[in-house]
């Protein structure tokens, strides 16, 4: 995904499209991640002062483990289990969602992508409702990365968003507002999505199927992922949501999901 410079208009967040095309000041990326996380993954909700058990950076134990998909044949096998930890309650700040979306490696040496963006404060709060149609209320910050099987012949491709919320109330809304919206718009594209089971270990999940496309919107604690996959396997799409779902879990306890 290229971010191009950004300049007035909308924010892009599409399936085809990546981010493009907006004036956003906070927007977390590249070099400038890295020199944030040197200092340590930290933040609080208020900006105040750091907030004890959220993404703290230089972790050495805990973390979840995966076993990547298995390549053959020129298809991908649905991967075994993602082993969680079992964290206190879920909260990342902007910081915390870009180490927590998936990073080249950690769905397979075939998924690879471009870089994480993140997008938070007043940004996050008149960007998400242009992203998700739905008034995401309470959002605090939201991060986008799209990944795509490697080599020129592969179509499968997942992508991943994350939102961060004050409140479980106002995540669980988003969940429900977005489920609704992907719903609707199948089925204004004359093909109904099917409801399909999707077990990531997250508090609360809506997933369905329309032909090729399955969308996943999942919460844990205050944060909401929503996975969208094209031209890949049921299975390996619940293998990709038990990653995300456990790389948050892991940067909200102050653990590296890379280590």
């Amino acid at each position: 995904m290229h971010v191009r410079d950004f300049d007035h208009g909308s924010i892009v967040f599409g399936r085809d499209q990546g981010i493009r095309g907006a004036r956003v000041k906070a927007v977390i990326r590249g070099a400038a991640v890295a020199a944030v996380m040197a200092l340590a993954l930290t933040g609080c909700k208020d900006g105040s002062a750091p907030a004890e058990g959220t993404a703290k950076a230089g972790p050495t134990t805990g973390g979840a483990t995966a076993k990547a998909p298995a390549k053959g044949g020129g298809e991908t096998s649905a991967p075994a289990d993602v082993v969680t930890p079992n964290f206190p309650q879920v909260w990342l700040d902007a910081t915390g969602l870009y180490s927590a979306l998936p990073s080249d490696g950690s769905l397979g040496a075939f998924m690879v992508g471009g870089d994480p963006v993140v997008i938070q404060g007043d940004d996050a709060a008149k960007g998400c409702p242009q992203v998700t149609k739905t008034p995401c209320a309470g959002v605090q910050a939201f991060g986008h990365r799209d990944m795509e099987a490697r080599g020129s012949a592969a179509k499968e491709r997942v992508e991943f968003t994350l939102f961060t919320f004050g409140t479980v109330k106002d995540a669980s809304t988003l969940v429900k507002d977005l489920a609704e919206h992907e719903r609707k718009k199948s089925a204004e594209n004359g093909e109904p999505a099917k409801p399909v089971t999707v077990d990531a270990g997250a508090d609360e999940t809506e997933a369905m199927q329309d032909g090729d496309h399955v969308e996943v919107v999942m919460r844990i604690g205050e944060v909401v992922a929503h996975l969208h996959a094209s031209d890949t396997k049921l299975g390996n799409v619940a293998y990709a949501a038990k990653a995300q779902i456990a790389r948050v879990k892991s940067v909200s306890n102050g653990v590296n999901p890379d280590r």
